[in-house]
């Protein structure tokens, strides 16, 4: 059975060029196929559309009220995919962003402002939330995450990178005594962030010289959310290891002493995840864009890689 949408496309590129020879020439296919598709769709009518001899193919009553009607559909059919792929390369309508609570409001809330600010048609949900984003269950174009990817199904972009403080109120070290190496850990609370809060023990990564190590470390408190141990930390309960961006301000005011600090960890990167690389929309593009030079800005010793990294 032929595609009635073809037959369609054959039966206006007959009229307009007035032979099947050229009909078909037009759009690359035989003649004999061109003359198929007409005579399906008069099948499929139950009309003559064209009278034809062996010089002139001309429409015939019923042939002309049909090019009408298929002329006027197509016409409006092709103004919608022009809309539609016009809108799809446009920065407008709603575009979702999920991000960690204190990263989100204190790194990501500002970059989305300039954003809009060069986008007025924009429109922007930010979700903060310290768990696993289902980007597609939960209708998120973009999420940002602080952490290093594990098996993941989808694209990630490298933004920038964290760094990890191990840090501690003046008080809980006047009790307890100021670690020297990370191994002194092992006779603190610490504080431990997880997302399985059943957990009441961690392994923080290290560094001495060029080498990377762990220290499994245990305490009282565990929760999955980063500013609920600050706060347990600026009580005195215990020492924390908690990205810069929650704590920086609490250590340059002395709430806060960061202890370790020639055993720093790692980096830890910040990634923009979004679900596909294909036929992404003009907003979550631009919005990629925008924030790889944003992050890139504010921390310059970070080169992001480019798109498409899983």
């Amino acid at each position: 059975m032929l595609d009635r949408f073809t037959s369609m496309q054959v039966f206006l590129a007959l009229v307009r060029r007035g032979t099947f020879a050229a009909a078909a020439e037009e759009l690359g296919i035989s003649r004999a196929m061109a003359s198929k598709h007409i005579q399906a769709l008069e099948d499929h009518l139950g009309l003559r559309l064209f009278n034809r001899t062996t010089r002139t193919t001309r429409l015939t009553e019923a042939g002309e009220r049909y090019y009408e009607q298929v002329h006027a559909l197509l016409g409006e059919l092709g103004n919608i995919e022009a809309r539609l792929s016009e809108e799809a390369g446009s920065v407008r309508g709603m575009l979702s962003i999920a991000a960690p609570p204190a990263f989100g409001a204190f790194h990501v809330a500002p970059v989305i402002g300039a954003f809009m600010r060069a986008y007025p048609e924009l429109h922007v949900r930010l979700v903060l939330a310290d768990r696993p984003i289902d980007l597609v269950d939960e209708g998120i174009d973009v999420a940002i995450t602080v952490r290093e990817l594990a098996d993941t199904s989808y694209i990630a972009r490298r933004l920038s990178a964290v760094r990890m403080l191990v840090c501690a109120a003046p008080d809980y070290l006047a009790e307890r005594g100021r670690p020297r190496n990370p191994e002194d850990l092992v006779t603190h609370n610490c504080l431990i962030y997880s997302e399985t809060p059943t957990y009441m023990h961690a392994e923080w990564q290290f560094r001495r010289a060029s080498d990377t190590f762990g220290v499994r470390v245990q305490g009282n408190f565990v929760s999955n959310v980063g500013n609920a141990i600050r706060n347990l930390a600026l009580a005195g309960r215990g020492i924390a290891r908690l990205p810069d961006y929650i704590v920086a301000d609490d250590i340059r005011g002395g709430a806060l002493h960061e202890i370790l600090g020639r055993f720093t960890p790692p980096l830890r990167p910040v990634y923009a995840l979004y679900p596909h690389r294909e036929h992404l929309p003009g907003k979550v593009v631009s919005f990629l864009e925008f924030a790889t030079r944003s992050f890139a800005s504010a921390n310059p010793r970070e080169t992001p890689p480019g798109l498409g990294h899983k």
